[in-house]
């Protein structure tokens, strides 16, 4: 299994159960992968943090027109791409 298709798991696990192969398979990437086990513990802590939230400031973010410029996501994509190339 790869760390993309782990941290997909780790994430759709919060969506839907996952099938005894895809949980298995997980935790044995999860064991023997630190940048995994970090990704799920990051995701368990904003679990956390999400439950703990206000709904006053949650409804607060999801009305935000918040945006990124034009250029800041280019360099965003292209820092993305360079990193996925492993460079």
């Amino acid at each position: 299994m790869t760390c993309k298709h782990a941290t997909l798991l780790l994430s759709e696990s919060e969506e839907r159960q996952l099938s005894s192969r895809e949980r298995w398979g997980l935790r044995f990437h999860v064991v023997i992968c630190a940048a995994c086990r970090r990704f799920k513990k990051q995701l368990q802590f904003l679990r956390l943090l999400l439950s703990q939230a206000s709904p006053k400031m949650l409804a607060a973010v999801y009305a935000s027109d918040a945006s990124l410029s034009e250029p800041r996501r280019q360099e965003i994509k292209t820092l993305l791409r360079r990193a996925a190339e492993g460079q």
